[in-house]
């Protein structure tokens, strides 16, 4: 007995004495939540440094991208234990999406260990649970890597990586018997040199350097309405949050802040304030009193798009328009800087962000059938369509009202991971899609995509959203747990014994990065395309469009979780 004890566990743990890898650097594959800086910390690297053995990776890469990271064992004398294939028994109701995301591995990993999965998952099945790719990998790790997903074709690859079908072969003999799902392809050798200092970002960040000689002229254009107020209405109006006297208050107490803070730290601003008394008559009254608007810096305001469009075409001065507008396309000028984002830019940022990250999604997107939704549909299809030659993208409408939840059925991919995006900003349309696709994510793989989290979102709850990896773009996000964000309300609170509202922030915000830019260059083309910014919740990243006006296409990208954390994509 003795002795067949001993036997079973030689057979069991074959244990050698042998030298670690050899190799300087091995491969790693992205988990879930993970970011270059998370990695490198555990490396006890910089991120810059980590950023320059992998080329190309954002500083957020996307799950399952394998990049390289030095090897912890190089000229170490460890001892290795092999052991046999790790087993699981599937259980009853088990997907192979469960499977794979119990283990961290990926659907065509398992299916790639367990040939016969090609008969379909059986209850009772054991089943091989290969280890994760950072494990396996041995020979490769001096070369871009690729796994092979569904549709993959060696001619999409060597377009894709600009690569000749020779090449490719040369570095994978198996390739002969044909493509494999879940086959790791050596693409290309990667020359690894010797760590420098590069870079953080191809991102330009714009950087404050005040000019602390110059003085800036500032003017203020808000309705404040001091014509209507009388006891009475000072009452009612403060009365409602949402009342114009109480925007403009509030904005102006935001930019006040900013311009107070400037000063501490030894800028010379003059700064005027004029009430619009939200009238077109008095705003041609105050144009024509003040010829000395022609020698101001800037003017923030009128409060609406389409009136700072109006005076930005009666001024020389640079005119800011602090809120967005659905005609802020439509209105331009050469002095006129819009500080919202547009809904184009939206589309486009979220566009980039699923060009960059495809790798074989099946794509469905849901549209409310409504007329003045149809030209952004069809663009977004036709955009998603030339990603890597996609011709399948999918579109679900309603019939009668309502999505039937078979339609759903028969276009989700239970084998493979699924794109799912939202074009409406209809109510039930968007209850009805969330509805249906929180009973399919305990099992099929899914992500659901937005041009921007509406007041169709309202009463959808985050957690749903979060088990649906929902991603969209928006030009206002709050970092609760950034430092910096507790000590702006706290300091904003002690000056005005009141937390600030979002028209508060705004103030804030456009007023602070607008004078910053000012005071940072010698001309206003050179401060205001200078790089992003971040500010309290808002993105200011400015470029000239075609007709002359300044642009802010600075977005942040969400990502919700199923354990209601958030990821940001730079």
């Amino acid at each position: 007995m003795k002795i067949i004890k001993i036997f079973t566990f030689i057979l069991l743990f074959s244990t050698v004495i042998t030298f670690a890898q050899e190799k300087k650097y091995i491969s790693y594959e992205i988990k879930k939540g993970e970011t270059l800086k998370s990695i490198a910390k555990n490396y006890n690297l910089s991120t810059r440094d980590l950023a320059r053995l992998n080329p190309g990776v954002s500083r957020k890469p996307v799950l399952g991208t394998v990049i390289i990271v030095p090897n912890k064992n190089y000229g170490k004398v460890t001892t290795v234990v092999k052991q046999e294939e790790n087993l699981y028994k599937v259980q009853p109701k088990e997907t192979l999406f469960g499977i794979s995301k119990k283990h961290g591995i990926t659907i065509e990993e398992l299916k790639a260990a367990n040939p016969t999965l090609s008969d379909g998952l059986k209850i009772g099945m054991n089943l091989i649970i290969p280890k994760p790719a950072a494990t396996q990998l041995k020979d490769t790790i001096n070369y871009v890597l690729h796994k092979v997903i569904k549709d993959d074709t060696v001619f999409n690859l060597t377009k894709r990586y600009h690569v000749s079908k020779e090449a490719l072969y040369l570095l994978n003999p198996t390739l002969k018997n044909g493509l494999n799902l879940g086959m790791l392809l050596k693409i290309k050798p990667i020359e690894v040199e010797e760590i420098e200092e590069i870079p953080s970002d191809s991102l330009v960040v714009f950087e404050e350097k005040l000019i602390l000689s110059k003085e800036i002229k500032v003017a203020l254009l808000l309705p404040y309405q001091l014509n209507k107020l009388n006891d009475s209405i000072v009452e009612e109006s403060f009365a409602k949050s949402n009342s114009l006297v109480n925007i403009a208050t509030d904005f102006h107490l935001g930019a006040k802040m900013a311009i107070d803070s400037l000063k501490r730290k030894g800028l010379k601003i003059n700064v005027s304030y004029f009430d619009t008394e939200n009238s077109n008559q008095k705003l041609q009254l105050l144009l024509s009193r003040n010829q000395n608007f022609n020698t101001t810096d800037v003017i923030i305001g009128p409060l609406f798009f389409d009136k700072a469009h109006w005076v930005s075409k009666r001024t020389k001065a640079q005119v800011i328009a602090p809120l967005p507008s659905k005609k802020q396309d439509e209105l331009n000028t050469a002095n006129l800087i819009k500080t919202a984002p547009n809904r184009a830019s939206h589309q486009e940022r979220l566009l980039e962000h699923m060009e960059t990250t495809y790798k074989g999604q099946n794509v469905l997107i849901i549209n409310d059938g409504k007329a003045t939704t149809q030209t952004q549909l069809w663009q977004m299809v036709n955009k998603i369509k030339s990603f890597d030659s996609i011709q399948n993208v999918s579109v679900i409408k309603p019939e009668e009202g309502y999505i039937n939840r078979n339609k759903f059925l028969t276009k989700l991919d239970s084998l493979s991971s699924n794109w799912i995006v939202l074009i409406s900003d209809e109510n039930v349309t968007t209850s009805t899609t969330i509805n249906n696709l929180k009973g399919f994510a305990d099992r099929i793989d899914i992500n659901l995509f937005a041009l921007n989290k509406g007041k169709n979102f309202n009463n959808i709850d985050n957690s749903f959203l979060g088990k649906l990896n929902f991603t969209y773009p928006t030009s206002e996000f709050l970092n609760i747990e950034d430092p910096e964000i507790s000590k702006f309300y706290n300091s904003f609170k002690r000056q005005n014994a009141a937390y600030p509202s979002k028209y508060a922030i705004r103030g804030f915000e456009v007023t602070y990065d607008a004078l910053v830019r000012l005071a940072s260059s010698e001309n206003i083309n050179e401060g205001f395309t200078s790089g992003e910014s971040t500010r309290v919740f808002s993105k200011f990243n400015y470029s000239k469009n075609t007709l002359g006006s300044f642009e802010n296409y600075g977005l942040f990208l969400v990502q919700y979780h199923e354990d209601l954390t958030t990821t940001i994509f730079e």
